[in-house]
Order: C-alpha cells, then structure tokens, then sequence
C-alpha cells in the first residue's frame, strides 16, 4: 500500500508540472500606447498576433516626438508583427496591434 500511495503522489506532481509548463503567457503590454523603454517596457523582442481585420501600426523612436527625425523604425502590418526593442530606444508606440508578449 505505502508503494501505491508513493506513486500517485509523484504522478500528480508530474500532472501538475506539466499544466504549469503549457499555462498560457501574460502581455508584456497591451497594444495601444506610447511606452517609455526602461520604465514602461524592457529591451527586447515582442510579438503580437496583431489585427486580422485592420492595420497593426508600430514606432521605435529615439524621443517623445515620433517626428521622423525622431524614427529609428516603423511598420504597418496585418496579422503577426514581430519588432526587437533597443536598448537606445527610448519609446515604443503602438496602435491596433494587440497584446505584445516577449519572446526573447
């Protein structure tokens, strides 16, 4: 009996394991915004599922007036959008787009 008690004990750790391991990730932010880099969001890559039935519009920039000195890349996509956020960059903005998650 002790043999059987030892066993289902580890096999509902293993079953727990495995639920936690394919939980479903949370947003690193939401898709509409200006997000500051450091404060608001970090370096790094994110990807959203972006919108199947409009335009997904994305901005990195080097300061708060998203002038196009200011652009150091931008993009308008349906569906998936995958960006890297710099370190030098200073905000990220978004609209349209979805929850972003980081990825790496």
């Amino acid at each position: 009996m002790k043999g059987r008690a030892a066993l289902s004990a580890t096999v509902g750790l293993v079953v727990i394991g495995v639920v936690s391991a394919n939980a479903e990730e949370k947003p690193a932010f939401a898709g509409n915004g200006t997000f500051r880099v450091g404060p608001d969001i970090k370096p790094g890559t994110y990807r959203t599922a972006g919108n199947t039935g409009g335009s997904c519009h994305w901005e990195r920039a080097k300061d708060a007036g998203h002038g196009l000195g200011s652009l150091i890349a931008k993009g308008d996509v349906t569906g998936t959008a995958v960006v890297t956020i710099g370190a030098k960059d200073t905000y990220f903005k978004t609209s349209g787009c979805g929850d972003w998650k980081k990825t790496g």
